[in-house]
């Protein structure tokens, strides 16, 4: 007998209508009728209820067999509609974590693939995660992750169990790992108000090094910039402006000391802007001036004064942090901290205009910065700014280079102003490209900036070896080497440049031009090489800039004393022949060769001096006619609590 014909067959020996047994139910007299039909099936619920007013058991209600035969059936017949149905919830059950522990595995599998392209791709170029403490929290969640996941999977006990054992060792491993990361190299970030730009200082208990970091999408950092005393207790982060955070930090003699993290430009992005000569003139509070502040900044200095108040910094004293911000210090302390407002530009004389000046006194305690506008009229020039030629010049340039090779050729006369005599027999564009604008850059050495420029590209553009027209391409690394307590800060970037290269008796004369079609005045344009020549591997030179020196040294060596470990390490069989300064070495002289030992900068992780090893074929390298031929670089860590030598 079917379900249906049951249902119909109690109905009816219990008197009832389909409609009251509808009632009964909680159903529809339509739902009863469908029952009865075989045309639908109770559910579990409605098949309880059924039962309850039939006065039998679900089992009875649904089983083939006469209620007499109940009891022998259930012995041997199929398992009850209840039992199935714990079944398939136990089926879903499992289903449930079967599709949990997949997810698991798929999470784990996606922090293994994060872990291996950060260790074997993004370390290698120098980044690592944003704290420490995220490498070992990314592998206690992939091994919880596998726990999960291999608990629902692994069906024998006997792997399941060792697969358990080893992962609760690893956990313990990586929770050491935690803690360790936690506590002793602890990660402080800090983001400006608008959330562009992010401050990230790494410290490192265990040595005393603190490390101003870059970051990256978030979860990467690198190192930038090393403080040069060991900071101790809590740092004081304030944003002076959305692109400047002045770090105030005190040391183990109390001292207070200051780094300042910037971010972009006020002008061009791939120049290398002065702050001190930007903001040449007068300053006046912005808010209602009761105590008559005011800044001034003149060739002299920086000064500061009000009504009680009257303290003058000579530029020496005044260290650059980027070219948006200044520490104004007293004894290599710093005193107060001047930057740039993020609404200003630098015009075409590189003068900070349309901004606010922002003064803020260096304290741990909570200070307000004070914002001055400008109220002289803007000077000509920068301080350390030479005005530029005009445009409408360049011809009459070019024609006086040619009028005085003409009237002197050997170039003992007075030049034109702009031109430059570069004592070489060499026609070599990419030399030639080196001496001019080398001697180009040691006329800005007053700015107190090291430069190292190395070419990417030179291609002749118009003419023959005896006047030329070449472009340049370089990329440059420019780095103010700090002072008062400061460590190393600078920028890369990459200049173009032209040059007119005219031939003399044993020397050329050259100038920079800044535009195509008067570079071209007289010359037949050359068909350009689609793929640039090659430029010789470290084609470079490197210009140090003029600097006081009197508190640069306090807690670092000195580039002397880096040649000097250098060549006591690498070199201790050589005679070295030291120049003056320290930074030049000569350790082979035979016929027409030398063999040098060159100071090349700091390196651009600024945490190492970098030295060339050269051999010229000649006296020095720069009267070799670029007949020249690198022979390795060599780095020193800056700071004296390091001594390796790394070539």
């Amino acid at each position: 007998m079917k379900l249906a014909e049951r249902i119909q067959q109690r109905r009816k020996a219990a008197g009832w209508t389909q409609e009251q047994l509808a009632q009964k139910c909680a159903v529809s007299r339509q739902a009863v009728s469908k029952w009865e039909a075989g045309q639908s099936v109770p559910s579990l619920d409605k098949l309880r209820q059924l039962a309850n007013c039939f006065g039998i058991s679900v089992d009875e209600l649904v089983q083939d067999a006469p209620v007499a035969e109940t009891e022998e059936a259930s012995q041997t017949s199929s398992p009850s509609l209840v039992e199935l149905d714990q079944a398939r919830q136990t089926r879903q059950r499992r289903h449930g974590w079967t599709a949990a522990a997949v997810v698991c595995l798929i999470v784990a599998v996606g922090i293994l693939g994060l872990q291996i392209v950060t260790y074997t791709i993004v370390r290698a170029r120098g980044w690592e995660y944003i704290a420490d403490w995220i490498s070992p929290l990314l592998n206690l969640m992939l091994v919880l992750a596998l726990i999960l996941s291999g608990s629902v999977l692994i069906r024998t006990p006997g792997w399941r169990k060792r697969g358990l054992g080893i992962a609760l060792v690893l956990m313990a491993g990586f929770g050491w790992q935690l803690q360790q990361a936690i506590q002793q190299r602890p990660t402080t970030i800090s983001f400006s108000a608008d959330g562009r730009h992010q401050v990230v200082i790494k410290q490192d208990k265990t040595t005393g090094k603190t490390v101003l970091c870059r970051s990256r999408y978030g979860l990467y950092r690198r190192e930038k910039d090393t403080f040069p005393y060991t900071v101790e207790g809590p740092m004081k982060l304030q944003w002076l402006a959305e692109d400047v955070c002045a770090i105030t930090y005190q040391t183990l003699d109390r001292s207070v000391h200051q780094m300042i993290a910037t971010f972009g430009d006020r002008g061009d992005p791939i120049s290398y802007h002065n702050m001190a000569s930007a903001i040449q003139g007068e300053w006046s509070l912005m808010e209602t001036n009761a105590a008559g502040w005011k800044i001034v900044a003149d060739r002299t200095g920086i000064h500061l004064e009000n009504g009680t108040l009257q303290e003058d910094y000579a530029y020496d004293d005044a260290v650059p942090f980027g070219t948006l911000a200044l520490a104004l210090c007293r004894d290599g302390l710093p005193q107060w901290t001047l930057a740039l407002s993020e609404e200003g530009t630098l015009n075409e004389q590189d003068l900070f205009v349309n901004g606010s000046l922002i003064l803020c006194p260096v304290a741990m305690k909570p200070t307000a910065p004070l914002n001055f506008v400008r109220t002289s009229a803007l000077p000509d020039a920068g301080l350390f700014q030479t005005p530029d030629l005009p445009e409408e010049d360049e011809t009459s340039l070019v024609e006086a280079m040619r009028q005085t090779i003409l009237a002197d050729p050997t170039l003992s006369q007075p030049l034109p102003n702009g031109a430059m005599k570069l004592d070489t027999a060499s026609t070599d564009p990419i030399w030639l490209s080196l001496l001019a604008l080398r001697q180009r850059d040691e006329g800005y050495r007053v700015n107190g900036v090291d430069i190292r420029v190395e070419l990417a590209s030179v291609q002749v553009l118009a003419g023959t070896d005896a006047d030329q027209l070449v472009e340049v391409k370089t990329n440059e690394w420019a780095v103010s080497p700090g002072n008062q307590g400061a460590g190393p800060s600078g920028e890369a970037f990459t200049m173009t440049y032209k040059l007119r290269l005219m031939r003399a008796e044993n020397a050329v004369l050259a100038a920079l031009i800044p535009s195509l079609e008067e570079g071209m005045s007289g010359l037949e344009p050359v068909e350009l090489n689609p793929e640039f020549p090659t430029v010789p591997e470290l084609a470079h030179y490197f210009v140090s800039g003029m600097y006081d020196t009197t508190y640069m040294y306090i807690n670092r060596r000195s580039p002397a004393q880096a040649m000097q470990i250098l060549l006591d390490e690498a070199f201790a069989q050589k005679e070295a022949v030291l120049s003056d300064d320290g930074q030049q070495a000569l350790l082979e002289s035979t016929g027409d060769q030398s063999l040098w030992l060159l100071y090349d900068g700091i390196a651009e992780d600024r945490l190492h001096y970098r030295f060339w090893l050269v051999r010229c074929e000649g006296p020095d390298w720069l009267h070799c006619d670029g007949q020249w031929q690198s022979e390795g670089e060599y780095t020193i860590p800056i700071r004296e609590a390091e001594d390796e030598v790394q070539s």
